[in-house]
């Protein structure tokens, strides 16, 4: 095979991974010329092109030449190109795509096709994003070095194909959570009398300490907020606020409803 993977579609979340891998292609078992994509944006093209990864002509020339194939087109757009494509040399399918299921693509593939879902957010861009990953028909050492591409952007977790319009609603979706709430303390805190660039940096300096401390922190995040209260203080006046607004179960509602458009996409694809 001539190359090792090949991408159609180099769009947000395609080139975003294309551009992880480059950045790390020191510590892979790769080079940028064993990388081939494909896209009908001209200008993407010759943009990765510029970065040593080879420039495809049509989606077929793509399927017929890498061992794997990472399908990162919009999923309106997968049924044609599948139908139209002549010859399927690829021995592993990655699919980006929203809401297309494994069993679906099957019906395109066939069985002997390894198929790999995942599911990336924005923060990808920078290698600080999370990735659900869900393998189908994958040899353990396919596996694995898919796993050494997509690390490059990141957390990768392995999860069960069935959970992944939770992950859409939490990790997929989530960052616009963040940046919603993101926005809304930087507003208060132009109210309080800071200029914007102040709270903004206060605001996401804050939300990045938090989040990183979550994480290694011995208590339960539950805990966690009550060790910022203290009685009679100032946090827990916001905090009571939240509460009696429900926060927590607006929030919840609003991952429901994104949970569910989820699956109702799923079902039509």
């Amino acid at each position: 095979m001539k190359y090792k993977i090949g991408f159609i579609g180099t769009g947000v979340m395609a080139g975003a991974i294309i551009n992880r891998i480059l950045s790390a292609i020191d510590t892979l078992d790769l080079s940028a010329n064993e990388i081939i994509a494909y896209d009908l944006d001209e200008n993407k093209l010759n943009e990765f092109a510029n970065k040593g990864v080879v420039k495809g002509s049509s989606t077929n020339e793509i399927f017929e030449n890498a061992n794997i194939v990472v399908l990162g087109v919009k999923p309106q757009f997968y049924a044609e190109i599948l139908s139209n494509t002549s010859t399927i040399n690829a021995k592993t399918i990655i699919s980006i795509m929203a809401g297309v299921k494994i069993a679906t693509l099957r019906n395109y593939l066939g069985n002997e096709v390894g198929i790999t879902r995942i599911m990336p957010n924005t923060p990808c861009t920078i290698g600080k994003g999370v990735m659900a990953v869900t393998f189908d028909k994958c040899a353990n050492e396919t596996q694995s070095f898919i796993l050494s591409l997509l690390n490059t952007c990141g957390t990768t977790l392995v999860i069960e194909e069935s959970k992944f319009d939770a992950v859409t609603s939490i990790s997929g979706s989530g960052p616009a959570y963040v940046y919603a709430f993101a926005d809304a303390m930087v507003k208060a805190g132009v109210k309080g009398g800071l200029t914007e660039e102040e709270s903004k940096l206060l605001t996401l300096k804050t939300l990045e300490g938090s989040a990183s401390y979550a994480g290694v922190a011995e208590y339960e995040l539950s805990t966690l907020v009550e060790r910022v209260c203290s009685k009679g203080g100032t946090t827990i006046e916001a905090i009571n606020v939240f509460k009696d607004k429900g926060l927590a179960e607006i929030i919840i509602e609003g991952v429901d409803a994104c949970r569910e458009k989820s699956k109702l996409l799923s079902e039509k694809l």
